[in-house]
This record gives structure tokens, sequence and C-alpha cells, in this order.
């Protein structure tokens, strides 16, 4: 009898443990956003305009039913506004016939007007939101965000997913940062550094990568070019930026593009800094970057004349000297002009100099006149194929 009184217990656990979701709700009873933007509603400054994309299934290529469309058949573009981001999305509720869900949305835009007046309230909702991805991109968008949701490009069907190809291609080829919204709540959380997002600019039919938009806690400070962008890559994530073109000195007309393939990047924190003759009496510690270029030659548009060898140590002259300008460039946008370190210089000197500077030092304050350097090695591996 207790062998029977067992098996009916064991049973009971099995059958409760398959029990199904009693809250379940279908695909086809949500509303999926793929895209959020953010914009002021203009003459009012105390209220947000959310835009939003949401695909339409049944006229995407290769549906069910009646077939694909164009560009503007296969998504919906819906507008609200809201005194909160919370605010708008429930007010687009109440124009929806099924639930809203955010859990496939994967691209932020906000405009640079907000970002420049700060999106800590933006971001706080988004933070608290279980449904949203810590994969997402946020994106600044140079004008109004809703432009970068109607564009019309002819490479993709949904107007979003070109522009996700667009910075997941851009991050495996190291000319990009993969910046998401994890990556942002990590470094606004940490008081060492200062976070920064991609910058877009977006038209009728397409998008374009502008470089990176510079932060100062949840405010946008300024933004740095493409250049400054890939040099900011090469030091802070070993990412090999784009090609580098120089002029050639002497030659009227002539230039040499060199393609990086290989980076590797050492932040050193000295306890003395030596700046040529003179030593930097106000500082006691000081940061160089010590970064290695590999790469190829893959265009020269005036021949030199002179022997491969020769041409090799003339090249890597050239392009170390443009680079360590880049960087010696970039270094002073981001303390003199924006005084924000994303370069994560702070994050290297609390953990090695904590007791000896971090402590005694204002960080947000001596960033500023930190003296911060880079050294550049280049070694040119292939010169490609050329005619006799």
């Amino acid at each position: 009898m207790a062998k029977h009184w067992c098996r009916f217990a064991v049973l009971l656990v099995f059958v409760t443990m398959l029990t199904g979701c009693w809250d379940r709700r279908e695909l086809e009873e949500r509303t999926s956003v793929l895209a959020v933007a953010v914009d002021i509603v203009e003459g009012r400054e105390d209220l947000y305009k959310m835009t939003v994309q949401i695909p339409i299934p049944i006229k995407i290529a290769g549906s069910s039913g009646q077939g694909g469309g164009g560009n503007s058949d296969a998504v919906k573009i819906m507008s609200v506004t809201g005194r909160t981001v919370t605010d708008a999305a429930n007010n687009l509720q109440l124009r929806l016939n099924q639930k809203l869900f955010l859990g496939h949305t994967r691209v932020l835009a906000i405009s640079e007007e907000v970002a420049k007046r700060g999106i800590q309230d933006i971001m706080d909702g988004y933070r608290r939101e279980p449904q949203i991805r810590r994969l997402m991109w946020p994106i600044i968008v140079k004008g109004e965000a809703a432009s970068l949701l109607k564009i019309k490009p002819q490479l993709a069907q949904i107007p979003v997913v070109f522009l996700m190809d667009l910075i997941e291609n851009g991050s495996k080829m190291g000319t990009i940062p993969d910046q998401t919204l994890g990556d942002y709540f990590n470094q606004t959380s940490n008081k060492s550094m200062e976070p920064f997002l991609n910058y877009v600019q977006a038209s009728e039919s397409e998008v374009r990568w502008k470089g990176i938009a510079v932060f100062r806690g949840h405010k946008m400070v300024g933004a740095i070019n493409d250049i400054q962008s890939w040099s900011l890559l090469q030091l802070r994530n070993e990412q090999r930026g784009g090609d580098v073109i120089i002029p050639l000195p002497g030659e009227q007309g002539g230039f040499v593009t060199f393609r990086p393939h290989f980076v590797k990047t050492k932040l050193k924190l000295n306890d003395s800094h030596v700046l040529g003759n003179q030593k930097k009496s106000n500082h006691q510690h000081s940061a160089t970057f010590y970064c290695e270029l590999q790469g190829d030659i893959v265009e020269v548009t005036k021949d030199l004349h002179i022997p491969p060898e020769e041409f090799i140590k003339k090249m890597q002259t050239l392009i170390k000297k443009e680079m360590e300008n880049r960087a010696k460039k970039l270094f002073t946008q981001l303390q003199k002009d924006y005084n924000s370190d994303i370069l994560r210089i702070g994050l290297a000197l609390r953990a090695h100099h904590y007791r000896d500077y971090w402590e005694k030092h204002d960080w947000k304050k001596e960033f500023k006149d930190f003296p911060v350097e880079a050294v550049y090695t280049i070694k040119i591996r292939r010169l490609g194929m050329e005619m006799q």
C-alpha cells in the first residue's frame, strides 16, 4: 500500500510540473516595435514626441498571404506625445488594438537636441523596463530622431534592419563601435569613465554614420568625427578603424592609403611625466598609449621611384606621424573642449593608483589637464601587386 502512495505522490509532482503558462500571449496578439525615436515637441519643451516603427508581418516579403510590399508598406510609423517616455508609451497603447511589446526593439534613436538637454529621465524608464534588451543600440541623430525611422533604403525592406546591418557590419570590420544600451548603463554607473554613443545623420533614402557623440554624465557635450573616432577605437578598443589616407610630401596630388589589419594597444601609467625637455611639475602621474598598427599599403597615386625597402621605411615614418597627430587632436578635443574621459584612463588610475592618486584627486576636474600622449608603431606587411 505504501508503494502505491509513493507512486501516486511522484505522479502528482510530475503533473504539477507539466502545467502550462497561465499568462501566455501569442505573437499574433502583440504589436512588436523594432525602433523608437525620441524628440522634443516643437514649441512645448515639457513634452516628448515618441515615434515608433512597427512591422506589418503580412506585407513583409517572404511571409504568407498577399506577399511583400515596398519599404512604406512593410512598416507602420506612429507618433505620440507624453510628459515622459512611459507616458508616451501609454498614450500609444490607447491607439493600438494589441498589447505593445518592446522585447524586439533594437534601436533607440534620440535627437541631438534631447541629448544635449540630458537623457537621464529617458534612460531611467528603459532601465527599469524588463522587456527592454540590453543589446539594443541607443543612437544620437543629428536633427530630428524620427527621420531615422522614415528612411526608405533600397537595400532593405524594413528601414531599421538597414541601420542594424550598418552598425553590426561596421562593428565586425572595426570601423563603428558596438555601443549597446548595456554598455551605456555600465559607463554611467562607473565614476571613473564617461559614456559615448554612435552619432548618425539620416536623409530621405539613407543614413550615414558621422562619428561618436561624447557625453559628460547623461548630457551630450559634443561629437568627434569619423577620423577621430577611429583613433579612439584603436586606443580604447583595439579595433582597426578605417583606412588612413595621407598626402605624399613633395608630391602634388599624390596620396598613399594604409589599411590597418591588426591593432595592439597598451596603456601605461607613469609616476612622472617628461615631454621633450620640460618636466610637468603639476602632475606626478601621466598616461601613455602604446599602439602598434600592422597593415597594408593599398594605394599609391604617385610613383616615388625609390627601392621597396626605402619606401617601406618612409611610409612607416609618414603614417606614424599622421596617427600621432590624430591622437593628439583627439586628446585635445576630449580634454579641453569636452572634459570627458571616454578613453577609460580614470578606470586604469582607479585600478592601479587608487591610494597615491585616485583618493587625492577629483578626476572630473583633473582630467582636462592630465598629461596624455600616444606613441604609435607602424608595421607595413604588404605593398600589394604592381606593374613593372
